[in-house]
């Protein structure tokens, strides 16, 4: 469990593992630069019902998510791993479930991710306060890499895993501030299969838009980290398949996909142009129905007035 100087959402956080239906667990906190105090007193105010089962990491300073995951991930030898930061929240069922999918001898997948809600807060003083909320990928049925490598599936709090795959891929990427669990995914992908539960939410992906500092989601960075590094890491996958397989390939594809997308908005403005003109045609006949009903009107108002005077003149 990553923190750094956010009490109000370590306390829940804590909380929420201490609900799990599922007691066999060890969890290490990794307080990644924030300040010691609040976070012993919260680990001590809970000392009986952790009953030993939770550890403590603090570093001076901050060395970056990913570096704060590697470390608190050798700090046990447990068979499994999931990386539940502060800020979000497990169903109680959620180790339980995903726990039994893994172990279930039919399966042969080495990770399992979960349905997962997007829950909109804020925190005012202590509290926190539930602005609103919506599924993450609602059409989302599988962990796929073709899916993968459009964006990111998953998030940390919802990717239950076998420790072994880390002697197989190695560490998460320290390299990277940010969108370091996607990059490990896509590694994950490449060589296992990840399972996907499906049905209720048993993951909650905490959001804070309006927030600014410590309570800040790093999805909402005002520097766009998000966007750089994901670039960054698409582009380091380029150079290695190029490096493999030549700069043709995608030189031509690059070119055709740049002349269909030119024809594709040709094609548009020209479907724009032939709408106005529809719509200039249809305005032009109302605008001659709207005539046509003024002369009807008048004629049968015209023809009332003869049939009153013929009747007038027969008297």
């Amino acid at each position: 469990m990553r923190t750094k100087d956010r009490s109000v959402l370590l306390r829940r956080a804590l909380d929420d593992v201490l609900l799990q239906t599922f007691t066999d667990w060890r969890l290490v906190v990794v307080n990644d630069g924030g300040a010691p105090g609040p976070v012993d007193e919260l680990i001590a105010r809970r000392a009986d019902a952790f009953a030993g089962r939770a550890t403590v990491l603090h570093h001076r300073r901050s060395v970056g998510m990913e570096a704060a995951t590697n470390r608190g991930l050798r700090a046990l030898d447990s068979e499994f791993v999931v990386v539940h930061d502060d800020d979000d929240q497990w169903h109680p069922t959620f180790l339980q479930r995903t726990v039994a999918h893994l172990e279930d001898p039919r399966t042969t997948d080495d990770g399992v991710m979960v349905r997962t809600v997007i829950v909109y807060e804020e925190v005012e003083g202590d509290s926190v306060i539930e602005r609103g909320r919506e599924i993450l990928e609602p059409d989302l049925r599988s962990i796929t890499l073709v899916d993968l490598m459009k964006a990111n599936r998953g998030v940390p709090i919802s990717f239950l895993y076998r420790r072994a795959v880390h002697g197989v891929l190695g560490d998460y990427d320290e390299s990277l501030p940010v969108v370091g669990d996607w990059e490990f995914h896509l590694r994950f992908v490449q060589t296992f299969t990840i399972g996907f539960l499906d049905g209720r939410p048993l993951a909650i992906w905490n959001q804070r838009p309006g927030q600014t500092g410590p309570l800040r989601n790093s999805v909402f960075d005002p520097s766009h980290a998000h966007h750089t590094y994901d670039l960054q890491v698409r582009e380091r996958h380029f150079q290695q398949w190029v490096d493999e397989n030549g700069i043709g390939l995608p030189l031509y594809l690059t070119k055709a996909v740049e002349r269909e997308a030119v024809s594709l908005h040709h094609r548009m403005d020209r479907s724009e142009e032939l709408a106005r003109e529809l719509l200039d045609l249809v305005r032009h006949q109302n605008e001659r129905i709207a005539v046509l009903e003024n002369v009807v009107a008048d004629n049968s108002f015209f023809g009332y007035l003869k049939r009153k005077w013929r009747r007038l003149v027969r008297r």
